[in-house]
């Protein structure tokens, strides 16, 4: 799948030769960003980048998107006794409700030194778990243009506590 990084409305083009848009902006510009879209005329999938919370919840329950991309990178710090992972069981319901699929951006975990990589995982099993209970959509994906088994996707998707079901649709963006 081949999407359009966007970080703000004028970045939008009615060309064919991308799938979908990659939104990474603030919740404003999000809203303009799909208002956009839609004026032109433009049925693409919208996935948009997770940040903190707030954030994530507002845009799952009011502007029209595909899939919240990597919740877990809020800049929240973790408490004593709890991970801020950027997703609860309220906001995966929403997700559910509203067929919002979440999406474990497998780029960003590549990326990362051995730290960063350690803490991202625990904030995606976790997710993985909640996602789980609430039966959200979970994926995953690598946006860069290199090539990606993904046998090997699924197979890290399954270690980190994914049933076989959502491992089973978890590499498939088609129309669901």
């Amino acid at each position: 799948m081949k999407l359009k990084e966007v970080k703000s409305k004028k970045e939008i083009s009615k060309s064919d030769e991308e799938d979908g848009y990659l939104i990474d902006a603030n919740e404003k510009e999000v809203r303009r960003i799909v208002a956009s879209m839609k004026g032109l005329g433009i049925d693409k999938k919208i996935f948009v980048l997770g940040r903190d919370d707030n954030f994530n919840r507002r845009v799952l329950e009011t502007i029209k998107i595909d899939y919240l991309v990597s919740p877990e990178r809020g800049h929240s710090e973790d408490t004593l006794k709890q991970r801020d992972s950027g997703l609860n069981h309220v906001l995966a319901k929403i997700a559910k409700e509203r067929g919002v699929g979440i999406v474990i951006d497998f780029d960003s975990l590549r990326k990362m030194d051995r730290i960063e990589k350690a803490r991202a995982i625990a904030r995606i099993i976790q997710n993985v778990k909640i996602c789980r209970r609430a039966g959200c959509r979970l994926k995953i994906a690598l946006f860069s243009d290199e090539y990606a088994d993904k046998g090997a996707l699924k197979a890290f998707l399954f270690s980190l506590g994914a049933s076989s079901e959502q491992v089973r649709d978890a590499c498939n963006f088609g129309d669901e």
